[in-house]
């Protein structure tokens, strides 16, 4: 496993036979269209997601929408995943990893504030629903690991 990725939640990397690495069967089927995933993929998905922290709590029927819904993105350190002042266009839930929540009242970078850190567990980005501009900018800290789920698919997950 590659050593800049600590604490993944998940094993998204396996050794093959032969040294050769590959991705774990259900990054795989996250990372397929949801009109692409089969029946197959989708308890692939919900079996391992049901045992993450993150969704022990969730009603089985809004598990298995995010199963179909739902990409995995793994990030490295220092990525900007949206700007303060867009317009929002996903939805996320914290695996692993972390991320800064940080604003700028006069939108220079100098006078950025970071206002908290997001961990394991968090979900962010609901301001989707509204098509409100985003509060905030939100970077990670670090490898980070998510589950997420762009607008029109969120929508219905609400309705």
């Amino acid at each position: 496993m590659n050593d800049d990725k600590p604490d993944s939640v998940v094993n998204t990397l396996q050794q093959a036979e032969g040294g050769v690495t590959m991705v774990s069967e259900w990054v795989s089927c996250l990372d397929k269209r949801p009109c692409d995933r089969t029946g197959e993929d989708l308890d692939v998905i919900y079996s391992k997601l049901k045992d993450i922290k993150v969704f022990e709590k969730f009603h089985p029927m809004l598990l298995q929408q995010i199963c179909y819904y739902g990409y995995y993105e793994d990030l490295e350190k220092g990525i900007t995943l949206f700007r303060q002042g867009d317009i929002g266009t996903n939805w996320y839930t914290v695996l692993s990893g972390s991320l800064e929540v940080q604003i700028s009242e006069t939108g220079r970078a100098q006078d950025t504030v970071t206002l908290c850190t997001l961990g394991p567990g968090t979900s962010f980005g609901e301001s989707i629903l509204t098509n409100r501009p985003r509060h905030a900018t939100v970077i990670t800290r670090d490898y980070t690991e998510l589950i997420r789920i762009e607008q029109k698919d969120f929508k219905i997950l609400w309705e």
